[in-house]
C-alpha cells in the first residue's frame, strides 16, 4: 500500500545518505567474541525475556525457510533461531549473532528501518536497498520500555518465496508479549495492576497493566495501559492510584486481606468501569496472588472455553491463521 511504499522510500532516500550504494557487498562481519559478550551482558533481561517467545515464534513458523532474530537497539543480532540452509553459504553469516542490521550499515531492510521508525516494519524482497538482501524477507516489529524508548527488535527472516501475510501479525504479537514480560520484571517494590474492561482480557496479551509505588504514585504503564487510561506517560506522571481510580491504595490491601478475593471493580477518572488484579509486591515477595478459586471462577463466558486473547482480533476467517491462533491459544500462559 501507499503507506509502505512511502516508509521503503524515504528508508531508500536515508541509505544513499549514508553513503551505501546498492551493488555494495554487504558487511556480515560479525563482533568479536569479548565484543559479544559484553552486548549479551548488557542486554541480559531483554535476552532473558525474549528467547521463551522466540521459541514459540519458531514453533509456528517452523519448516518454512525462516530464522527468528532478536537485536539490541542499534540492530546487532542477539540471538537466532532457526536453520540458515535457506541462504547461500557465502552469505549464511548473514543472520548470525553480532551482525549488525542497522540501516547506517546494511540500508533498508526490516531491522534497522523498524528502528528508524520507531514502528513494525516489513521489506520484501527487492524493496531491501542492497541487492545481496533481495533474496529475503523480512518482518520486524520494535520491542519498547516502559517509556516507550527502542530497546530492541524481533525479526523474522526467510527466503523471499516464503513470504507468508500472517508473519507479521504474529512477530507483533510475540514482540508485545516480551513488551509485557519485561514490564512485570521491571516493577520489582510496586503495586503492579492489570485491567482491562472486560475481565476476560485480563491475563491475555490484551491486558493493561500499571505500576504504582507503595505509596500510590503512578509509576508506569504498558502500551494497552496507557491506551485505556486515555492519556500520555507525560500526563500520568502527576497522578496516583487514587486519582485515576477513585479509591485509597489502602482499599487494595483491604480487598486482598478477605478470604477469597475476586477481580476488583474499578471505575477510571474518565468513567470508564475495568476489572483488575493487583500485585502488591512490597518488599518480601508478592502479597497478592490470583486464588486457585479465582482462576477457576467463570467469568463472563467467552465463546470459546479457553480464556480469550487478543488472538482473537487477528482471526479474519482465515483457515491457516484459525490453525495458529489455536495453537497459540495452547501455549498461552505456560512457561
Amino acid at each position: 500500500d501507499s503507506d509502505t511504499a512511502a516508509v521503503i522510500e524515504t528508508s531508500h532516500l536515508r541509505s544513499a545518505g549514508s553513503g551505501l550504494c546498492p551493488g555494495a557487498r554487504p558487511d556480515f562481519m560479525p563482533l568479536a567474541r569479548n565484543d559479544m559478550s559484553l552486548l549479551l551482558e548488557q542486554n541480559h533481561l531483554l535476552h532473558a525475556h525474549a528467547v521463551p517467545a522466540m521459541e514459540t515464534l519458531y514453533q509456528q513458523i517452523i519448516n518454512t525457510h525462516n530464522m527468528v532474530l532478536l537485536t539490541d537497539a542499534q540492530g546487532v543480532i542477539l540471538h537466532s533461531l532457526g536453520d540458515a540452509d535457506f541462504i547461500e553459504k557465502a552469505n549464511r553469516v548473514a543472520l548470525a549473532p553480532g551482525v549488525g542490521w542497522s540501516e547506517e550499515r546494511m540500508g533498508t531492510n526490516a531491522i534497522g528501518t523498524a528502528i528508524a521508525e520507531k514502528a513494525p516494519s516489513l521489506v520484501h524482497a527487492d524493496q531491501h536497498y542492497l541487492s545481496s538482501n533481495h533474496f529475503l524477507t523480512c518482518s520486524a516489529a520494535p520491542i519498547t520500555d516502559h517509556q516507550g524508548k527502542v530497546i530492541g527488535v524481533l525479526d523474522v527472516s526467510g527466503d523471499r518465496r516464503s513470504y507468508h501475510k500472517h508473519t507479521m501479525a504474529l512477530v507483533r504479537m510475540s514482540a508485545l508479549m516480551i513488551e509485557n514480560q519485561l514490564f512485570a520484571a521491571s516493577f520489582e517494590h510496586a503495586i503492579v495492576l492489570r485491567f482491562h474492561a472486560r475481565p476476560e482480557f485480563i491475563g491475555t496479551l490484551m491486558e493493561g497493566i500499571a505500576a504504582f509505588s507503595p505509596g500510590g504514585r503512578f509509576l508506569a504503564a504498558n502500551r494497552n495501559g496507557l491506551f485505556q487510561l486515555g492519556l500520555s506517560f507525560h500526563a500520568l506522571q502527576t497522578h496516583t492510584f487514587s486519582s485515576l481510580f477513585g479509591l485509597p491504595v489502602s482499599a487494595l490491601f483491604d480487598h486482598y486481606r478477605t478470604a477469597m478475593p475476586g477481580l476488583l471493580d474499578l471505575c477510571m477518572h474518565n468513567g470508564v468501569r475495568v476489572r483488575a488484579r493487583a500485585e502488591l509486591r512490597l518488599g518480601s515477595g508478592v502479597h497478592a496472588m490470583t486464588t486457585p478459586a479465582e482462576q477457576a471462577a467463570p467469568v463472563a463466558a467467552p465463546v470459546r472455553p479457553r480464556r480469550l486473547s487478543g488472538l482473537r482480533y487477528l482471526n479474519t476467517g482465515d483457515p491457516q491463521l484459525e490453525k495458529v491462533i489455536d495453537k497459540v491459544n495452547r501455549v498461552l500462559g505456560r512457561d
